[in-house]
């Protein structure tokens, strides 16, 4: 018995100091499988952002807006590397936020309608169209938002606007996947409409989802209440990534790692393999 326990002792020190040092590294464990987790990386303590947030992939730098009172989001980024925060004077209200990859530009919207920012010019113009506020924005070749109260989706391209013959439903948040099929949310629930179709399907009802994004290979992530997921492209299945409440705004930077906000911060999400 005592050669027993010579044995097992180590052992069970060793199991100890590995659990003891992968609970120091782990934040959050990952939903998909127990060898790997998340650890926490909080960019910014802020006041509530809204639920849209970008990525300049080129400096890699988030672009958000946090709450000023009446109603007005200011226009914010931190550069990822180096955490260097500014705040971008000019834009009235920020509501809203995109990125164009391909022209390297961040579109901001809002009550006043819809601001092109270029980050290596430093130059702001307000494209010349009057009576819009702005829920939701996406660039995908033109510009497309979600305007509020309606929160029925449009598209902007060579200054004329138009109702979107593909989303005849109201809409919070839509995206565009690698095969250019169009995914929204609303209170009822997930729905997708094919490249070149009008007609929406329901993908899911439940859970209550609170913000769409998709990666940088435009794979689709959904937040609810509690969970962040992931689409499957082919079963078209919910799969749970990491639970974690409140997520509200989603993003990722130029190595694919997830970026959320929720009521108080801006968080960054890496993953770290326990084995």
């Amino acid at each position: 018995m005592l050669e027993r326990n010579r044995i097992f002792k180590p052992i069970f020190i060793l199991f100890a100091l590995t659990f003891e040092s992968v609970a120091k590294i782990c934040d959050f464990p990952s939903e998909e499988s127990n060898k790997q987790c998340f650890v926490k990386q909080t960019l910014a303590s802020l006041a509530h952002s809204p639920n849209q947030l970008a990525v300049d992939k080129l400096t890699n730098t988030l672009y958000f807006s946090f709450d000023v009172g009446q109603g007005e989001y200011l226009p914010g980024a931190i550069q990822i590397d180096t955490k260097r925060l500014t705040v971008l004077k000019g834009v009235k209200d920020a509501f809203a936020i995109a990125s164009d990859e391909v022209a390297n530009e961040i579109y901001f919207g809002g009550s006043h309608g819809v601001y092109k920012y270029n980050p290596t010019f430093k130059t702001l113009k307000r494209l010349d169209v009057s009576n819009l506020d702005i829920w939701w924005l996406v660039v995908k070749e033109r510009l497309y938002f979600v305007r509020f109260p309606s929160l029925k989706a449009y598209s902007y391209f060579n200054r004329t606007v138009r109702a979107m013959p593909e989303i005849k439903h109201t809409v919070n948040q839509f995206v565009f996947d690698a095969q250019d099929n169009i995914y929204f949310i609303n209170s009822s629930g997930l729905f997708s409409v094919k490249y070149n179709e009008s007609d929406a399907l329901l993908v899911k009802k439940y859970p209550r989802f609170l913000g769409i994004a998709t990666d940088n290979t435009r794979q689709i992530y959904l937040s609810s209440e509690d969970t962040i997921y992931v689409l499957s492209k082919i079963l078209q299945k919910l799969k749970a990534i990491v639970s974690i409440p409140g997520v509200m705004g989603m993003s990722f930077d130029r190595e694919n790692n997830l970026i959320y906000s929720n009521s108080q911060e801006l968080v960054r999400l890496t993953r770290v393999n326990v084995e």
